[in-house]
């Protein structure tokens, strides 16, 4: 409303009817206007104060929202940065190669990895490649899989099409073998992650091998040996047959420690080679371990076998060429035929392993076929085995001691300590016939440390100083504590050491020669004498006297009793007395039987002699007689 309107009628108010005006009327009427007018400005004046306050307020809360937004904006822009920064980085250290496809069948990302796995250019890893040019660009580059291309492209696409996980491994034409996972995505594009596999497909592959391969040799092992029988068995119809060889080389122990492992390992090779070539594509030649070979000849019977066992010993029997050295080695073969010799791949070569046993138990270096009788004779030495186990534990064994004679004197120079096994059915088992069981089965070990115990104890309760002699073999060596079971021993009887003569045989040297002359030099630091045993049979050679300072040498019975029929024996028995005498060894002849082998021998110059002539073993009772006699004691009636 305009001034000159709220005058208007503000005056009309103070006019009277008349046409006259109140003065004082309009006075109030101007001042009340004045005053309300005045009270509308205050109020405008506070209402825009206050809107200006609110706006300021709200300015300054917009402008701190701004703010706060901003930073919270940065914040996120900073962390999706570093993260992007962490994912790119990941992406592209990861040993596994990825790459994003979307559902048109074109690359999202992909990381160098994957590029360089499949030899592509960079340039193929921009965004919007297509799945069928990178395809092609491995084909060209021979990253593609060992297939052909079309079924290749066809079987990826196939694959993007259907949206479906799966994982398969691809056989590059570069060698290289790749594992691909394919993982589909929701909006129909898949992710693909390919790790280089191809180390760990050879290292497998290697595994594989060496499980069913010799790595010496590169022969089949037994496992493969196995395997392969088990389908022959499959395949066998009514009339067919094939045989298995069981084959063990004669001596090979003592060939491979005199030489040396590196030459054992390599007449092995040889030895393999040779059997490849006698067996030829006929069958499979197999190491079961040691110096054991096994063949499986296909389709032959007991002749075909039979002529493959007189090839492969004739082809072994030839000189081996070890390290610039000539050297000869045997075998033996055990022949069973299938399915006649057994019907399960167990059977058959247990079979065959019981002929090779008995050859080898006979005589080396021939062949045998199997027969039904040798399961028996198995099963008695099993039984045999299982009562030798009891033996000691049951007190069967026992010591006999034959007396050993001063043949210049006359006198009684000691005794020689003797095992008996006195079987509880079987009676007394001699140890030509135990000994060696107890030495496949390492029963020599309790065995051996209960007879040095026994006699040390025997000969220490003696009422005169006499020797006493324990035999010790070769097994006895292996184990690595005789020393300490003969101090112990020592220790336990109180025998004085040089009372103790040691006596072995020249096996020592042909098994772990350096180790067992160790034990040998120890053993004679503690004080005991050492002889040699059984000398002139076996590999016997005048160089062990040189290679170890004996005190006695034992000449074999064979000798002494060659003696009444053979003329020669005179002249080897002259001869090692004399090489004895030389040494300042003493010589002792074994076995003497009759007074004229008594007498020659004392005459070619040997220092002692025992046999059944002198006396035969005598038990603790005879022994104990013996030495309690008042009278001297006539040896040569002594025993029974």
């Amino acid at each position: 409303m305009t001034v000159r309107r709220l005058f208007e009628r503000q005056l009309r108010k103070a006019t009277d009817d008349d046409g006259n005006i109140d003065i004082e009327a309009l006075g109030r009427l101007v001042s009340a206007a004045y005053e309300e007018a005045e009270h509308d400005r205050t109020r405008t004046d506070r209402s825009i104060e206050l809107m200006v306050e609110e706006l300021t307020a709200f300015q300054a809360g917009l402008e701190e929202e701004i703010g706060k937004r901003t930073a919270q904006l940065r914040l996120s822009q900073q962390k999706l940065r570093t993260q992007n920064t962490r994912f790119f980085t990941a992406l592209e250290n990861m040993s596994q190669g990825l790459a994003m496809f979307d559902r048109n069948q074109r690359l999202l990302i992909c990381n160098q990895q994957y590029l360089n796995m499949y030899d592509l250019p960079r340039r193929y890893g921009r965004r919007g490649t297509t799945l069928t040019a990178i395809i092609k660009a491995r084909i060209a580059a021979g990253t593609a899989p060992d297939i052909d291309p079309g079924a290749y492209i066809e079987e990826r696409l196939s694959t993007a099409a259907e949206g479906l996980d799966s994982s398969i491994t691809h056989h590059l034409r570069n060698g290289r073998v790749i594992s691909v996972s394919h993982r589909a995505m929701p909006d129909g594009g898949w992710v693909t992650m390919h790790m280089d596999i191809t180390e760990l497909h050879r290292m497998q592959a290697e595994l594989a091998y060496q499980a069913y391969h010799d790595v010496l040799t590169g022969l089949p092992n037994r496992n493969k040996l196995h395997q392969e029988l088990e389908t022959a068995f499959e395949s066998l119809d009514t009339d067919d047959c094939f045989a298995v060889l069981c084959l063990d080389l004669d001596s090979f122990k003592a060939i491979n420690d005199t030489m040396g492992h590196a030459a054992g390992d390599e007449l092995l090779r040889q030895v393999a080679n040779r059997l490849r070539r006698s067996v030829g594509d006929r069958g499979i030649v197999a190491r079961m371990g040691g110096d054991e070979f096994a063949i499986m000849l296909r389709d032959a019977g007991e002749e075909q076998a039979a002529g493959l066992a007189t090839t492969v010993l004739d082809a072994i029997r030839q000189p081996l060429d070890i390290e610039g050295h000539s050297v000869l080695v045997g075998a033996s073969v055990g022949v069973a035929v299938a399915p006649r010799d057994g019907n399960t791949p167990d059977r058959l070569l247990n079979n065959a392993d019981l002929a090779l046993y008995s050859i080898k138990r006979g005589r080396r270096g021939g062949y045998r076929l199997y027969e039904p009788g040798l399961a028996g004779s198995t099963r008695g030495r099993v039984q045999l085995e299982n009562d030798l186990r009891r033996a000691l534990p049951n007190g069967q064994l026992e010591l006999w001691y034959q007396p050993i004679l001063d043949l210049e004197s006359g006198a009684l120079s000691g005794f020689e300590a003797l095992l008996r096994w006195q079987h509880p059915t079987e009676g007394t088992i001699l140890p030509s016939l135990f000994i060696p069981l107890a030495e496949e089965t390492g029963l020599i070990g309790p065995i051996g440390e209960w007879v040095i115990r026994e006699a040390f104890a025997e000969a220490a309760s003696w009422p005169h100083p006499l020797g006493i002699a324990v035999n010790v073999s070769s097994s006895q060596f292996d184990r690595g504590n005789l020393v300490g079971i003969v101090a112990n021993a020592l220790g336990a009887s109180g025998l004085a050491p040089g009372r103790v003569e040691i006596e072995i045989t020249e096996t020592i040297f042909l098994e772990n020669n350096s180790a067992n002359l160790s034990v040998l030099h120890q053993l004679r630091e503690l004080g005991l004498k050492i002889a040699l045993d059984d000398f002139g049979v076996g590999y016997s050679a005048l160089s062990y006297l040189l290679a170890f300072p004996f005190d006695k040498l034992k000449i074999d019975g064979s000798f002494v009793r060659a003696l009444d029929h053979n003329p020669g024996a005179e002249a080897i028995l002259k001869a090692v007395a004399d090489v004895a005498a030389r040494m300042g060894i003493v010589a002792t002849a074994e076995g003497i039987e009759t007074d004229a082998q008594f007498s020659k021998v004392r005459e070619l110059g040997y220092g002692e002699g025992q046999g059944f002539l002198i006396s035969r073993p005598l038990n603790r009772k005879g022994v104990y007689e013996l030495l309690h006699s008042d009278a001297a004691p006539d040896l040569r009636k002594a025993g029974p």
